[in-house]
């Protein structure tokens, strides 16, 4: 079932949005939050080949009491035969498979090559959205829905994939991820469960992770068919008195055809008979 989406963007970002006719996707490595894209506890001892490296160290390389060179022989072929063992294990991402001996240093370099847009689930605007990410007074929000979004993206050669996923909101301590490589990428803290976020990732399955771990890039552009993925567009109710109609303006000139629109957050409240009687005409049939 398409669910409803909205991005809350300033007066730039959305003026960059229809003159390029574009959609900015970030790469992850450049998000505030340092959990976003890392491990749990379970997920690291599943990716990482430390826990078994410590074990070997403490138990495979120490001699018994009393310790005969046979069973000295015996113990160090076995330890061997289980670094080799462990050396074969590797762990997924989203860009192949990689030894778990070099999780530490490969994992976090996928956030480098996975670019994100990320958008609030809601049929209504959000007061806590407008002040995170319209703090500017001459914002605006930006209704679509997930299938209007996906269907509007126009697909990037330099980019083979590309999802559009309900973030997971989970704790880094108790929780465990699933066998899809994309999980800990669409997985954010708890305490952020109030953004209720869908995202979009994309990537290049291709990239190598050994051989380019860093990305000098800070995101890539996507064309999208503005008609197509703009549902609405609601004015910020801080904004200038000016500013519903630059906005329209805006939609004109790049002959986008869509409704903008006061915040409800604007509305007078209803003191008169003739303020609740305007109101009425706007009521939806099932009110």
């Amino acid at each position: 079932m398409s669910v409803v989406i909205q991005r809350y963007m300033d007066l730039t970002k959305f003026v960059n949005l229809i003159q390029t006719r574009s959609l900015y996707l970030a790469k992850m490595s450049a998000f505030e939050d340092a959990l976003e894209g890392g491990l749990t506890v379970d997920g690291f001892f599943e990716t990482s080949n430390a826990a078994a490296i410590i074990d070997l160290a403490l138990n495979g390389h120490w001699p018994a009491v009393s310790e005969s060179a046979t069973e000295r022989a015996n113990r160090l072929e076995e330890t061997g035969a289980a670094r080799n063992e462990a050396e074969k294990k590797q762990f997924n991402t989203p860009f192949g498979s990689y030894p778990r001996d070099e999780a530490e240093r490969l994992f976090p370099a996928c956030k480098e090559w996975l670019y994100v847009s990320c958008w609030h689930q809601s049929e209504h605007e959000c007061a806590a959205m407008w002040r995170l990410y319209g703090r500017d007074k001459n914002s605006v929000c930006v209704f679509s829905t997930d299938e209007q979004l996906a269907a509007a993206i126009v697909p990037d050669r330099a980019c083979n994939r590309l999802e559009i996923q309900r973030v997971n909101y989970i704790s880094h301590i108790d929780d465990t991820f699933s066998d899809n490589p994309l999980d800990p990428f669409i997985s954010k803290s708890k305490p952020y469960a109030f953004e209720r976020e869908i995202r979009i990732v994309s990537w290049n399955s291709d990239i190598d992770l050994s051989k380019s771990p860093r990305n000098k890039e800070p995101g890539c552009l996507f064309e999208v068919d503005l008609g197509r993925m703009i549902q609405k567009v609601v004015v910020s109710p801080h904004a200038d008195l000016w500013f519903k109609d630059t906005v329209k303006m805006l939609c004109e000139d790049a002959g986008i055809n869509v409704t903008i629109e006061d915040s409800v957050m604007r509305m007078p409240p209803i003191s008169d008979i003739y303020q609740a009687m305007a109101y009425n005409k706007l009521r939806k049939p099932d009110a």
